[in-house]
């Protein structure tokens, strides 16, 4: 693709690409653990080359297993803690363990590769993914990535349970460029990161679709023949903001749910700038049950967790929209 930067901050490693650090400092990204470190754990971290941000808790002996879209990694701290205290006031579920919950928020597609070929690197590390291995018991996509699943006979059928709310503008906080809308990311001064088309394809497609509704249908062609274009190595939702906070890009169309994290979160780093609803694609998200779950009941507890309106609040709560009750029941398998 001309003029694109192949970004390298990306924390993962994987599917043979690999990460060199730029800039002067890494981003604080707040822990999203989904239980707490032993007192005395051996940790083994080095600023920008030992850093792994979307595998969080456990392969060994997990109670429950979750492979997600990672943009919901957001939610997932808040909405892990919630369930735990969900299960307890559910008799059919009381007795599923949820102490110690691995969940994955890398973009889907490379979860299903490491499920096809049965395994997953980052670096000079493996994860073996097969199902007397590390196995989801569940999985939280689009329906896209649910009709590969399908398709490779991973799943039977999904349940739609949220919607995004489109995108927005990333920008560092300020906003020095004084960027106001689609037409600034074409100034030859405004450095634009964009989803990677050939890494992460769904993320990509749906901020070319609100690009091309509301700019024009050349906008993102064009936008892609800068020199100055910016397209991380292989997860936006974590590289994007790096390449901002680095002086790297200016601006990086991100879901509107990002925006509102990263600027409560880091507000000293971090703004956005709202694009109009008319137009703005949004993305839906369905859970499915992976057909030889490891951990059955566990899944089946997330699963109805999922469906719950205490979930229903935590996503509203994090910039999304939820699916209605009746929705959030029906089994789709197309």
């Amino acid at each position: 693709m001309a003029g694109v930067v192949r970004n390298a901050l990306s924390a993962l490693c994987l599917g043979g690409g690999v990460g060199f650090a730029q800039g002067n400092a890494k981003l604080p990204w707040p822990s999203e653990l989904p239980a707490g470190l032993l007192p005395k754990a051996s940790l083994y971290v080095s600023e920008k080359s030992n850093v792994v941000l979307d595998f969080h808790g456990s392969v060994q002996d997990p109670d429950l297993v979750i492979f997600m879209a990672g943009n919901q990694y957001p939610v997932l701290p808040e909405l892990i803690g919630a369930f735990r205290e969900w299960v307890g006031t559910q008799s059919q579920h009381r007795r599923v363990a949820t102490a110690r919950i691995f969940y994955a928020t890398t973009p889907p597609g490379r979860l299903i590769d490491a499920m096809e070929s049965s395994q997953l690197a980052l670096g000079n590390f493996w994860i073996d993914v097969r199902p007397d291995r590390l196995w989801p018991d569940v999985f939280m996509t689009g329906p896209r990535q649910q009709r590969r699943l399908q398709a490779a006979r991973f799943v039977d059928g999904w349940s739609v349970y949220a919607r995004n709310r489109g995108a927005v503008l990333l920008v560092r906080s300020g906003n020095p460029k004084n960027i106001r809308g689609l037409p600034d990311l074409a100034r030859d001064d405004v450095r634009v990161a964009i989803s990677s088309q050939a890494s992460e394809p769904a993320s990509f497609e749906s901020y070319a679709n609100t690009l091309r509704a509301q700019a024009g249908a050349q906008f993102v062609e064009a936008l892609l023949k800068k020199a100055n274009t910016t397209s991380p190595l292989a997860v936006h939702h974590r590289e994007n903001p790096q390449l901002i906070y680095d002086g790297i890009a200016d601006v990086a169309p991100m879901y509107y749910h990002f925006g509102v994290y990263l600027k409560s979160r880091m507000p000293e780093h971090f703004d956005y700038v709202g694009l109009p609803s008319e137009g703005n694609f949004r993305d839906t998200l369905a859970i499915s049950l992976v057909r030889n779950a490891p951990r059955r009941a566990a899944a089946e507890a997330w699963i109805g967790f999922i469906r719950s309106d205490v979930a229903a609040a935590i996503y509203q709560k994090h910039g999304f929209d939820y699916a209605t009750a009746e929705e959030r029941l029906k089994t789709e398998d197309k």
